[in-house]
């Protein structure tokens, strides 16, 4: 498991590095990141970064989107790789029991809902309607980063230690499962 996590995680780092090309083009053409156009959220704020951007700019932004169809698997299976290792240590302090896969899921819908927002930006790089589609890219970024976080607090939370009662409680459950087994 850790084997995979770290591989997934470093996919990740390489992707990223990969779309921080894009992401300095953009800046270099005078306007702001990929970021600000997922939230524009209406046809101003959208028009207005494209103008900003110029020819240079839109391209890079074109780039990224495409790219990022590739980026978000590498971020969707690094996130759901912690946040399997995170169920993995809580199941541990509840005594092996492990719940509904939660955080996972949400893994899934995250990248659903990027791919969602790249759909609707790349819609509004083809000049369709900015005002729809930059109302349905921030609702998909807003989910996406909303998800995200939700599952990177649960994968944080899991490395925490437990507190007192919650370790006598969990050595006295192993105390007595060894004592079934070694009787």
């Amino acid at each position: 498991m850790r084997t995979a996590t770290r591989w997934a995680g470093g996919l990740w780092v390489a992707a990223t590095l990969v779309m921080l090309r894009s992401e300095r083009a953009m800046h270099a053409a005078g306007g702001p990141g990929i970021i600000a156009f997922e939230l524009a959220g209406n046809e101003a704020r959208a028009t207005s970064i494209l103008e900003s951007w110029g020819p240079k700019g839109v391209a890079a932004a074109r780039t990224s989107l495409w790219l990022d169809f590739g980026y978000m698997s590498t971020y969707g299976v690094f996130a759901a790789l912690l946040a399997e290792g995170a169920d993995r240590r809580l199941a541990r302090r509840r005594s092996g029991v492990r719940r509904f896969p939660w955080a996972q899921v949400a893994c899934v819908a995250a990248v659903a809902a990027d791919a969602r927002e790249g759909v609707a930006l790349l819609n509004i790089l083809r000049g369709r309607d900015r005002q729809a589609h930059a109302a349905r890219a921030r609702r998909a970024a807003l989910t996406k980063f909303g998800l995200l976080s939700v599952v990177l607090l649960y994968w944080a939370s899991s490395k925490t230690r437990p507190r007192k009662e919650e370790k006598k409680s969990v050595r006295d459950s192993k105390v007595v499962a060894w004592n079934r087994t070694h009787p």
